[in-house]
């Protein structure tokens, strides 16, 4: 027995032993099954693994399942060292009995037995051993069984004793003592180890035992051990069933007793050495724990930290590798809405007269010696009566003119529905400025977070020279893409675009060209570049030369753009007329052009006598390489004008189709594009009554719907009207006139019918009418004319409504 054990039996000897008629534990191999004492505490085991502490406090899922495992395992070790210390610790008691009993009774002689001596003697304990009890501080415990019931009261003979194996002795222990509540002497006798409350056997009984557990032991033959076991049998089975229940201890200590110096070991069954190596591992490891557990604490923690990173990038991995199919609903494009800022729009500047190219830069000089070029603004306050501030700025920032004073931001941002009075109502700030001849950048200051009311409208009028006529244009605001329609570059006419960039962002711009038969090359367009803050002009016809009809597409990527036409021609020496032609509404299917003023036959027929060209004019491109088909209505006053049109009118791929409108009758009207195909369209209008005169003309194109407020200043030259136009459903709009003082006129209520037209004047509310005010709670096509002395006409585009808070499209999957 190792040291481990020897300590083990000392700390037991005092503990108390187990009560008579409890289950006890198995010992050994199944051999030998005798009543135990009840084992001592067991010293405590140190834990060869102690709880692995937390190895950070930032723990992932993946550690915790880790260390929860760990625990486990650790648990279920500590309960087997447990147990195994119990077992222990019934060996020890065990083998301390023995030695106890040695020392009060003698050994006996080691003769063999003579059946004539078989008498209850003391020197029965000195037999050997069964092989269980040589092994009893190896083998693991194991509960016993009670003993089986015995149906037959006479003793087993002796030869059966002999001949049954030791294998055969558990399957006694394993039957159910409940069946037999008292056990007879023979029971007694034959299995005085599986009953804790058999009473102490004798001599006889214990020579009998032995002889059953060891049929072939050297010191004693075979048949002299059966009979004397036999003999001790017959004498110990009266005496058994007298003896009472607390003679237990003293039976149990003599039938375990041995002398250890004579103790001899037998041979093991297979089973038993199976579980005596299995036990040595154990303990050889619970030794090895003991050892390195903190070494193992160390290591525990970082496997337990790598075992998380490793877990985390599995997931990781599986994700990427089992990823779900997306979703292909596509969901509508939502607009999140952002903080209004001021209001900006460029304003073209005075036209100047081409006269020449240096390079790639176009050089321009004054077409007049009296020239009227102003810019008018109108800013409209909020219910409050707040006036927004605004300024005027050359393109780049520089030479800053205050219109309007300038609002605290802080204040700006309060919304407010009255002012400090509790009333409630709108005033305006007209505003003109003469002499502002280059591009000019017109800022209005937001309120209560909403872009303000306001816009601007530049006016020329030349009464000599070669750009004598009337022009007029709004102010733009910068976009990515612009479209023209209606350009030329015969003999004597110029067109010239002009590009500016008003943002802090450098713009990379493409230009493309379609004439009558198709696109024209332009590769040299396809990357104009133009920093913050600068402009550039193209002179269009040195890339598309004598061509009576041009469209352009202007695309710009990076920063955004505004763009317009300086348009002007001469017949000979004789001005025929100048123009700013603003962009065309988006290319669809359905174009409206409203405002389209056609002068009166008369004049019509005595200036196109001799130039054919001098007529008014629609003009259609194609936006695609498939071309489009389309018819045109015209829409007067009274509704849907009859006109004689071609009945298949086409535009060819990438191509531009003109018509003539001297059919019309003079007056104002509004002329609707239905194409099977996206195209742009506008109308060339004349003005003119002798060749030999000057004459002029206006590009009026296709305009998108007004769909909230917006204020449109009159020209400051000439005289303007407005057109208004429904097309597919009555429209009711408000318009308040606005006055010279900056005061608000009387709400006028305009109901259009659709498929109508109509002209509305300010001045037949106000003769100092500066502006008007437009709201509108349906899609209304506007357009102003504007006719001037000297045979003059220009026309400005409406511009786009502030319908709410600026926003950027965010589009959601898909």
């Amino acid at each position: 027995m190792s040291e481990q054990n020897n300590e083990n039996t000392q700390g037991s000897s005092a503990e108390p032993q187990v009560p008579a008629g409890q289950p006890e534990t198995q010992t050994g191999s199944a051999s030998t099954q005798s009543a135990q004492p009840q084992p001592a505490q067991p010293q405590a085991v140190p834990s060869a693994v102690p709880a692995a502490a937390p190895v950070s406090a930032a723990v992932t899922k993946a550690e915790l399942k880790a260390a929860k495992a760990k625990a486990k395992v650790d648990a279920k070790l500590a309960k087997v060292r447990e147990k195994e210390a119990q077992i222990q610790a019934k060996a020890d008691a065990k083998a301390q009995a023995k030695v106890a009993k040695s020392k009060k009774i003698e050994p006996a002689p080691t003769e063999p037995a003579k059946p004539e001596a078989a008498k209850p003697e003391p020197a029965v304990p000195a037999a050997d051993p069964g092989p269980a009890e040589a092994k009893i501080p190896d083998a693991p415990a194991e509960p016993a069984a009670p003993a089986p019931a015995v149906k037959s009261s006479a003793a087993p003979s002796v030869d059966d004793a002999a001949q049954r194996p030791a294998t055969e002795v558990p399957a006694q222990g394993k039957a159910d003592a409940g069946s037999l509540p008292e056990p007879s002497a023979d029971a007694a006798a034959s299995a005085p180890e599986k009953n804790g409350t058999s009473p102490a056997p004798s001599t006889a009984s214990a020579a009998a035992a032995a002889a059953a557990v060891q049929p072939a032991s050297p010191n004693k033959p075979a048949p002299e051990a059966g009979k004397a076991a036999e003999a001790k049998a017959a004498e110990a089975a009266p005496t058994a069933s007298k003896k009472t229940k607390g003679s237990t201890t003293s039976a149990e200590q003599a039938d375990t007793s041995e002398a250890p110096a004579a103790a001899q070991k037998p041979q093991e069954s297979p089973k038993a050495a199976r579980r005596r190596e299995k036990l040595e591992r154990a303990r050889a490891a619970a030794a090895r724990d003991a050892e390195h557990s903190p070494t193992r604490r160390k290591t525990g923690a970082v496997l337990l930290s790598l075992a998380a990173v490793l877990a985390s990038g599995g997931l990781v991995a599986a994700g990427s590798l089992l990823a779900p199919s997306p979703d292909t609903t596509t969901l509508p494009a939502a607009v999140t809405s952002l903080p209004a800022g001021d209001a900006l729009s460029v304003c073209a500047s005075t036209p100047q007269l081409l006269k020449g190219v240096d390079g790639t830069d176009p050089q321009f000089a004054p077409g007049a010696k009296e020239i009227s070029s102003n810019l008018r603004s109108v800013v409209v306050s909020d219910l409050a009566k707040r006036i927004p501030g605004s300024t005027f700025s050359a393109l780049g920032g520089s030479s800053r003119q205050t219109l309007t004073e300038r609002i605290d931001d802080a204040e700006a941002s309060e919304s407010r529905s009255a002012d400090d009075q509790g009333l409630t109502g709108r005033s305006a700030k007209v505003s003109t400025v003469n002499n502002a001849d280059g591009k000019q950048l017109f800022e209005v200051q937001p309120l209560g977070q909403l872009p303000s009311i306001g816009s601007t409208l530049r006016s020329y009028q030349a009464k000599d020279g070669d750009l004598a006529g009337l022009a007029a244009a709004s102010c733009q605001v910068p976009a990515s893409t612009w479209r023209f329609t209606g350009l030329q570059t015969t003999t004597g006419s110029t067109s010239v675009l002009h590009l500016a960039n008003p943002t802090s962002t450098s713009a990379q711009v493409a230009v493309d060209l379609r004439g009558p038969e198709g696109p024209i090359d332009t590769s040299t367009l396809q990357n104009v570049v133009i920093a913050p803050g600068e402009q550039r002009a193209i002179v269009l016809g040195g890339y598309a030369q004598d061509l009576s009809a041009v469209a352009a597409t202007v695309t710009s990527t990076g920063g955004k753009v505004t763009g317009y036409v300086q348009q002007a021609a001469l017949r000979g020496l004789t001005p025929s007329g100048v123009d700013l032609v603003a962009g065309n509404a988006s290319a669809s299917n359905t174009q409206v052009i409203p405002g389209v003023w056609i002068d009166n036959k008369n004049n019509s027929a005595k200036l196109s006598k001799d130039n054919k060209s001098l007529v008014p004019q629609l003009h259609v491109a194609a936006a695609g390489a498939q071309g489009a088909g389309y018819k045109v209505k015209v829409l007067g006053a009274g509704g849907e004008v009859a006109a004689s049109f071609e009945r298949n009118l086409a535009a060819s791929s990438n191509a531009t189709s003109v018509q003539n409108l001297d059919q019309l009758a003079g007056g104002y009207y509004t002329l609707v594009v239905e194409a099977d195909a996206p195209v742009t369209a506008s109308v060339k209008m004349v003005r003119g009554a002798d060749p030999k005169d000057a004459s002029d003309t206006a590009w009026a194109v296709s305009s998108n719907p007004l769909a909230g407020n917006q204020v449109m200043p009159l020209s400051a030259n000439g005289t303007g009207k407005f057109v208004i136009a429904a097309t597919d459903a009555d429209s009711s709009i408000d318009a308040v006139v606005v006055a010279k003082d900056g005061k608000l006129q009387k709400t006028q209520k305009l109901n259009i019918k659709a498929g109508t037209s109509t002209v509305f004047d300010p001045r037949e509310t106000s003769e100092d009418a500066q502006a008007v005010i437009f709201s509108s709670d349906a899609n209304a096509y506007i357009g102003q004319v504007i006719l001037g002395s000297e045979q003059s006409i220009g026309w400005a585009s409406m511009p786009a409504a502030n319908a709410g808070r600026e926003g950027i499209v965010v589009n959601v999957g898909g």
